[in-house]
């Protein structure tokens, strides 16, 4: 027994000087009459206080069930027992009084089953103290769900002394008979000759709990008139159960999806049923100790529902209180139905999200706030973190070791369907099973088995035939526009895992200017602002309103420029926080190379492999869309012919989609075009000399580019066959492994979209045939790596002999150059050109054509500079 407490001590010795329990059998589930007993401190007669309130709170499993049993009213119940007319079978026990004042003994007094008032009050009792009326209000404990009996408010005046009082397991067995008395026969002490038989059938209305070995205790607090803050408390020992062996336990679960179709959005409808026998003989069945339901795999979290989702929070759903929940209702998953044998009527609640925690994302709350019961039952979803599988785990509260032991016939939850449900079906149609292991307070092993699902609808989904849509938003030719992209998918398809995007010719990005996002950031995508060149929109999901990241009020999304990647001089770096709705899933990075093509200058962006699943969620990418809107950073072709950008995407299951989107700039002919081109023969200008050459194109901002030049040298200058026996090959030239004397000369380029001019050696190099002579190539590098191809050949003039070297360079990349400087080596040992009479004493006009990316031709027979002391 416990100490009898400081505080009745303080007040007069009042108090609980010891309490009991007591079971007629301690079989586990058996329908076994209980009895509380318990004494009050007193001299002789008289207590030492009078009684207010006395408060037993009862073990967890100990269940009455007070349904089917006829019930007195308090009218019925009346003032003074004689008249009482409370019905006869109506009584569930008798409690055996002691009382002082007017009385000064015991009596044995009938405990009737009464009409609950409602609230929170979800049975109710009567009896009579003597002559006294008063009644037993019965509330469920929302920390562990047991039950607190508590009589409020007893009468002064029958001064009791001590009670014991015993429910009858099963009320209308005729070993009661000769208990069932009236108030006025308790009164004056009379009992029916021979008993008084039941008129209702044998029923259980107790039952024991169905856990065995373990200690469970009950309190008695009693609270006098005199000092109601000072209250008084008493614990005893509960009969330890056995027997958990013979119980039974044979729950039947079932779970269909509300959508039964292929690649959807779905709720699903899920019902438990656990029988309960109504036998008086037989066992009560084993109360449901934990859950888990393994969904078919295929079956995952729709992230669509998190648009607009809440969470509630311990506080708001009043958890371990009798508090109604206000959870918000943009937190409601669904609803419930629980039918409870104790209970008059089915239970009806909700399923709300919880707020998330680390580590726990995705669980629920079971609530109900109906007939007394305050029910806030938590529950997980296992989200498989390769596979999305979800696996719901009812474990109960811990503090509990398991879920409230309270026997139910049925649970009903309705998760909500619609486009934003909360789970997506599988991609293909067929049958899948839902795996479920049920757990018994017996301990016994878990039941466990599959239920079958089907999906019917929807089958012909699949394939991989994605949408691009990209283009500035302003393609006017030669001036600076935001780029946008867009990336589609429908429901069912493959989903994509990696990205190319090819630009076409011209459609560039001013790079210098920008600092790169550092190395040690890129990771991470914690980049400085300054590195910022657009940002990134995507949605994701199943069905008709996938969800869109990023949403209002969360951390927005960032496309930062980085150096270089994965052999890519450059490269972006996409930071995308996941989140939405209660959720954070931790920050998306990805990294992009931009590789740039060298002889063509245009550029292809490829991506890592994009994320699929995340904290256990599949990322179905819907749209992906790209904004780059950094000022002055994505430049406009200067030609107008009509291109593609394209793209490369590869799903998941290997299947490959190029899907395009038409672009053309506009109003080129509006660019001017006047480069300036000059010519020059450096050093030796007798004949047979080897001059050297240097070659300056300048251009201005704002013109169309160069698609195209052409140089026809004067008939003095020819190509010394001597010094192009060595010319590199594709092989070599590619591996950057040319011969030395391969190399003509040096060639540099100024361009404003980078910081850095481009330079490098200028090559003979074999065109396998192609041409007779090698080709000429500008091999420029530094930030990005471009080659210009000269064809070399000889033409004639009609009509004479006379041959002349001609340099073509036919496909210029559109893109500005402001100074374009070759210089090609002279002299006997190196020198390219030979001089096949004396520049001094002979014309030396060089015929040049420059063709403009938007079709404006300028031509010239211009005179090339020498040293021969003055210009012609």
């Amino acid at each position: 027994m416990a100490p009898l407490s400081a505080a009745s001590a303080a007040t007069g010795n009042y108090g609980v000087e010891s309490a009991a329990a007591a079971l007629s059998t301690t079989q586990a589930g058996a329908h076994a009459d209980f009895t509380v007993s318990f004494k009050l401190f007193g001299e002789g007669t008289e207590p030492n206080g009078k009684t207010k309130d006395v408060i037993v709170t009862l073990p967890p499993g100990l269940i009455g069930n007070p349904q089917g049993f006829p019930r007195c009213s308090v009218a019925q119940l009346g003032e003074l027992p004689a008249d009482s007319k409370c019905p006869q079978d109506a009584q569930v026990g008798i409690a055996q009084l002691t009382l002082g004042g007017g009385i000064n003994g015991t009596v044995f007094e009938p405990v009737y089953n009464m009409y609950s008032p409602g609230g929170d009050i979800v049975a109710r009792f009567g009896l009579f103290a003597g002559p006294y009326p008063s009644v037993i209000n019965v509330r469920v404990n929302p920390v562990d769900y047991s039950l607190i009996a508590k009589v409020e408010g007893a009468p002064a005046a029958a001064q009791l002394i001590s009670a014991a009082t015993t429910f009858w397991g099963v009320p209308a067995s005729p070993i009661h008979d000769g208990l069932r008395l009236t108030p006025d026969e308790a009164l004056h002490g009379e009992s029916p000759a021979g008993g008084r038989a039941s008129e209702q059938p044998e029923r259980p209305f107790l039952s024991n709990p169905t856990e065995c070995g373990v200690s469970r205790p009950i309190t008695v607090t009693a609270i006098s008139y005199q000092a109601p803050a000072s209250p008084s408390t008493e614990e005893a020992d509960f009969p330890v159960i056995s027997g958990c062996d013979k119980l039974s336990f044979n729950p039947v679960f079932q779970a269909v999806p509300t959508n039964p179709e292929a690649a959807a959005p779905t709720g699903l409808e899920a019902v438990l049923e656990i029988p309960q026998s109504e036998a008086p003989k037989d066992l009560a069945t084993a109360t449901l100790k934990s859950a888990r339901v393994t969904l078919p795999e295929g079956f995952t979290v729709n992230s669509a529902a998190a648009d607009g989702l809440e969470g509630c929070n311990p506080e708001q759903v009043g958890f371990g209180t009798t508090d109604v929940a206000h959870c918000p209702d943009a937190a409601k998953l669904g609803s419930a139905e629980l039918d409870v044998p104790a209970l008059e009527r089915t239970l009806h609640g909700a399923v709300y999200q919880r707020t998330p925690e680390p580590g726990h994302l995705f669980r629920f709350w079971l609530v109900t706030d109906e007939q007394g019961v305050h029910l806030k039952l938590p529950a997980e979803i296992e989200a498989n973190p390769l596979t999305g599988q979800l696996t719901t785990v009812f474990s109960g509260i811990a503090s509990l070791g398991g879920n409230p032991q309270v026997p139910f016939e049925e649970l009903r939850l309705h998760i909500f369907g619609g486009p934003r449900a909360p789970l997506a079906t599988p991609s293909s149609c067929g049958t899948y099973s839902t795996a479920y292991s049920f757990a018994p307070w017996s301990g016994k092993p878990p039941a466990s088995g599959a239920a079958p699902m089907q999906i019917t609808s929807g089958c012909g989904k699949g394939g991989f035939n994605p949408k691009l849509q990209a283009g500035t938003v302003s393609p006017r030719a030669g001036s600076f526009s935001p780029f946008t992209m867009t990336l589609t998918r429908q429901d069912g398809e493959a989903n994509p895992e990696t990205l190319a995007v090819h630009l076409p010719q011209g459609l560039l990005a001013k790079l210098g200017g920008v600092p790169l996002c550092p190395e040690a950031s890129a990771g991470s995508a914690d980049c400085p602002s300054g590195s910022q060149v657009g940002t990134l929109a995507a949605a994701t999901g199943v069905g008709g309103a996938p969800l869109w990241i990023p949403q209002p009020g969360k951390a927005p999304t960032a496309v930062y420029l980085a150096g270089p990647y994965k052999g890519a001089p450059y490269s972006v770096i996409t930071r995308v926080p996941a989140q939405a709705g209660p959720f954070d899933l931790g920050t998306v990075v990805n990294r992009a190379g931009i590789y740039v093509d060298p002889e063509s200058a245009t550029a292809t962006i490829k991506t890592d492999p994009l994320p699929q699943i995340l904290e256990g969620v599949p990322v179905l990418y819907r749209t992906v869309h790209v904004d780059v809107d950094r000022k002055n950073f994505t430049l406009n072709p200067t030609g107008c012919a009509a291109k593609e950008i394209k793209a490369t995407v590869t799903a998941v299951n290997g299947a490959t989609a190029t899907p395009s989107d038409g672009f053309q700039a506009t109003n080129c002919a509006k660019l001017a075009y006047k480069p300036k081109l000059k010519l020059t023969l450096k050093g030796a200008t007798r004949r047979t000399g080897h001059p050297a050459t240097k070659a300056v194109l300048t251009q201005g901002k704002g013109q169309s580019n160069t698609a195209a030049a052409t140089v026809i040298l004067p008939s003095s200058e020819f190509i010394d066959q001597n010094h192009i026996n060595n010319p590199c090959t594709r092989v070599q030239f590619n591996a950057g492994k040319c011969p030395r004397l391969s190399i003509l000369g040096r060639v540099t380029a100024v361009t404003p979209l980078l910081d850095q001019p481009l330079k490098g050696p200028v090559y003979f190099r074999s065109n396998g045939g192609a041409r007779e002579l090698p080709d000429i190539v500008a091999d420029l590098r530094g930030p990005i790596h471009v080659t210009l191809v000269g064809f070399v050949d000889a033409v004639h003039k009609k009509g004479s002999e006379v041959s002349r070297i001609r340099t073509r360079f036919a496909n210029v990349p559109d893109a500005p150059v402001t100074k374009f400087t070759m210089n090609l080596f002279g002299g006997p040992k190196r020198g390219l050109l030979v001089n096949s009479r004396d520049l001094c004493k002979t014309g030396r006009r060089a015929k040049i054509r420059l063709l403009a990316q938007n079709g404006r031709v300028q031509e010239s027979n211009s005179r090339l500079r020498t040293s021969c002391g003055k210009h012609g």
